[in-house]
């Protein structure tokens, strides 16, 4: 269930037990440039807070799946070094670092992190907007899919909106009206697709 949309606030230093990550299929998530200084994205925050522990986790899992790693629209678990979070649920929505995501991958992921998340007996899990940095989908779209899609599990998701650059009227939305992002969104701006 979507229990919190927490705009403009960095990920990595949430308070939720589990933390996705939209990771590409090898684990690299900034490399020593990130561990250096912050940067915008997901995987970047991630290495700078844990001083690059959990890319160095995230690179060992991929190699042990094989040579071409994870495949989009996979998940893959971590460790969550130097975080207050428990555990990584790697999200692969790209094949190789820098490459663009598709909305029917971001389709095939929801299930699997919805899964990997009751597995792990995670009470809260904070989710991004998966896609939308690097992988480039517009943040509308993916965060109507979100919300209309993580409701079928017992685990609280907290949507994380950094950078989307219309996050107040989201919260608005969310707050002010009961039901789903995709309703709730065409009954005040008109229509939103995620086909």
């Amino acid at each position: 269930m979507i229990d919190k949309i927490i705009p403009d606030e960095n990920i990595a230093l949430t308070k939720a037990e589990g933390i996705v990550n939209a990771a590409n299929g090898f684990g690299y998530m900034g490399g020593i440039r990130c561990i250096r200084e912050l940067h915008r994205g997901v995987a970047e925050s991630l290495q700078y807070a844990s001083h690059g522990e959990i890319e160095k986790l995230s690179r060992e899992e991929c190699k042990k799946h094989g040579l071409f790693g994870y495949p989009k629209g996979s998940v893959f678990i971590t460790n969550a070094p130097l975080l207050d979070a428990i555990g990584i649920i790697h999200a692969v929505t790209m094949k190789t670092p820098g490459s663009k995501a598709r909305i029917k991958t971001i389709k095939k992921l929801v299930p699997e992190i919805i899964r990997a998340a009751e597995f792990l007996h995670l009470k809260t899990v904070a989710v991004p907007l998966l896609g939308t940095g690097t992988g480039g989908l517009p943040h509308r779209i993916v965060y109507d899919y979100l919300m209309d899609n993580l409701e079928e599990s017992t685990v609280k998701f907290w949507i994380y909106t950094n950078h989307y650059d219309r996050t107040e009227d989201l919260v608005k939305i969310e707050i002010g009206g009961k039901g789903k992002g995709k309703q709730a969104y065409q009954k005040q701006k008109g229509t939103s697709k995620y086909e």
